[in-house]
């Protein structure tokens, strides 16, 4: 799924800045918290962003990771209701604040915005799914293999992928340990399916770790 900004044509884009307002936000900064009453759709302009659930005292479950030119919060937004966990900038991150009156305008004037928002659902609603079949199911490394498999497709097309994020941010993805989820890393890359060069992960050729996992 494209990112938002990235897609949208002149007419909405246009629309989206004329409505909304921009807010710089610092390296772990908070958005929102879980609770909060939802009263705006937050866009991604540049940087990045966590949204994450605190089971328990110590605890961090990241749900999702948005960035440049993605939108987030998507129903609460819609519906007014309650955000349902904490979003929290993980570095520098410019956001497109645009509040709910105006977002639903947005959607009663443009077909192009309402069908960006319904693919947005859509794809969520498969990635959750997923993710909780994953959870239940997979094996540590088919765990971290996923949500690998789910960053990467945040990254540039090309070959190979770098992926970015730090270990301990994968396993709050995987809902796994820290040492857990750097042991699966090992597995996979002892498999031949990543490589681990200076400490970061890369994959040469994500097909190669897709078809593993199916």
């Amino acid at each position: 799924m494209k990112p938002l900004l990235e897609i949208a044509g002149t007419a909405l884009a246009e629309s989206l800045h004329n409505c909304g307002r921009t807010k710089t936000f610092f390296e772990g900064e908070e958005i929102f918290a879980e609770g909060d009453k939802a009263e705006f759709l937050p866009i991604v302009v540049s940087g990045k962003i966590k949204m994450v659930r605190f089971p328990e005292i110590g605890k961090e479950v990241i749900i999702g990771i948005f960035q440049n030119g993605e939108m987030f919060a998507v129903p609460p937004a819609f519906d007014g209701g309650n955000f349902p966990s904490t979003a929290i900038a993980m570095e520098e991150t410019k956001l497109l604040i645009i509040y709910r009156p105006d977002f639903l305008k947005l959607l009663r004037d443009s077909s192009e915005f309402s069908f960006a928002v319904i693919e947005w659902m859509s794809a969520m609603l498969r990635e959750k799914t997923a993710t909780i079949q994953n959870l239940v199911t997979a094996s540590p490394e088919h765990r971290v293999g996923n949500v690998l498999l789910r960053l990467a497709k945040k990254e540039d097309e090309k070959q190979p992928v770098k992926i970015t994020m730090r270990r301990q941010d994968i396993a709050e993805m995987a809902g796994l340990t820290t040492e857990t989820t750097i042991r699966a890393v090992k597995k996979l890359a002892d498999k031949d399916l990543l490589k681990i060069v200076h400490g970061k992960i890369i994959l040469e050729q994500p097909e190669r770790l897709r078809a593993f996992l199916r």
